[in-house]
């Protein structure tokens, strides 16, 4: 044999050893997938090496051809998540990218400042309870613009905001201040930190409206794991393991929290009365300090101002919305009905204009 032949058959050798690796990583990679294989740390390993092949511009790009398309358009993502992500709007955190994930591994939440208020925690709990995802994290990232604004607001350094910004980052305002109260630093130095005290108090909120996301990971069935992303390097820190388990002990002593028995309430009444910082305002307004304040630093305000132009609630009102809405409701589903019923007949149609009878 030629010296050209075996190299040739060296070469070839090679490329069929990669394609049957490459293959037999790609059945193991499904199977880890599989409902029935789904567990917190499993989950949270995918994620870390992920994102180190995303660190080290080496990512696969997984689940993400058209055959994963296909499987989209016909099974339940609920069989395939693992990860449920809680992250910033920011267009520098693009989740799926960053752990190198492909289509129905994670089910992702993004707002800004990665709060947690009404929706976001029907969102998670959504993602914990009904797609089955093992893992929860929160993920904070650096130089979070909604955490700078909200700092600068604190140290009297802030400015208008549009209406409804407000009301959307004011949970971030226990975060700022517990910072800048425990750690001593102010402006820029403060940030970091502040950032990472904004994702624990993402799930102290997230525990004290949401009783099945506390008996999901009570029960072990789903682990919450917080994490700070650096926007420069593309890496995840991960953050101390039991932090959220210390944080769930003291907010099941808390008795304000939200309890299972007040999740469903009569029509007309509110669910639960969230925490105060969920009262979204319509402006923040800066007061000159008093004598309590040593540093002499300006204290923010969050004040509900109602616009001009918004009548006084009626208590009628209430009513006639839910009624309106039943209604809604139930032209809704008469119009589902009408479809399916249409579509049946045009499957049959079709099936008898394909296949003709002999």
């Amino acid at each position: 044999m030629s010296a050209v032949s075996k190299k040739n058959l060296i070469i070839i050798t090679a490329l069929l050893l990669g394609v049957l690796l490459f293959v037999t990583m790609g059945d193991e990679e499904t199977k880890v997938q599989s409902k029935d294989k789904r567990t917190p740390a499993l989950s949270l390993q995918l994620l870390q090496e992920g994102n180190e092949r995303f660190v080290d511009g080496a990512s696969l790009h997984p689940r993400t051809d058209t055959s994963r398309l296909e499987m989209a358009g016909t099974e339940n993502q609920g069989d395939y998540a693992f990860a449920t992500v809680l992250t910033c709007s920011d267009s520098r955190v693009p989740v799926e990218r960053i752990f190198d994930a492909g289509i129905m591994d994670i089910f992702v939440i993004r707002v800004a400042g990665n709060v947690v208020q009404g929706d976001e925690a029907g969102s998670i709990e959504y993602g914990l309870a009904h797609v089955h995802t093992p893992l929860l994290v929160v993920l904070g990232h650096t130089q979070c613009g909604a955490v700078t604004a909200v700092t600068n607001a604190v140290e009297g350094h802030g400015h208008a905001l549009e209406r409804n910004i407000p009301g959307l980052v004011a949970p971030i305002f226990p975060a700022v201040e517990k910072t800048l109260r425990l750690s001593g630093l102010h402006g820029a130095d403060a940030i970091p930190l502040a950032i990472e005290q904004n994702v624990w108090q993402s799930v102290h909120d997230l525990f004290m409206v949401s009783p099945s996301t506390r008996d999901l990971v009570k029960s072990g069935k789903v682990r919450v794991v917080g994490a700070i992303y650096d926007v420069a390097t593309g890496k995840v820190k991960w953050l101390k393991e039991d932090k959220p388990l210390s944080i769930l002990e003291e907010v099941e002593a808390d008795p304000a929290r939200i309890m299972p028995d007040t999740a469903a309430a009569p029509e007309g009444e509110h669910a639960a009365t969230p925490p105060a910082h969920e009262e979204a305002p319509a402006a923040v307004e800066e007061h000159p300090a008093d004598g309590d304040h040593a540093q002499g630093t300006e204290e923010l305000h969050l004040e509900a101002v109602p616009a001009a132009d918004e009548p006084a609630a009626q208590p009628e009102a209430a009513g006639q919305n839910i009624e309106e809405l039943k209604a809604l409701a139930a032209q809704a589903a008469e119009a589902a009905k009408a479809a399916a019923a249409a579509a049946e007949s045009a499957a049959k149609a079709l099936e008898e204009a394909t296949h003709p009878a002999k």
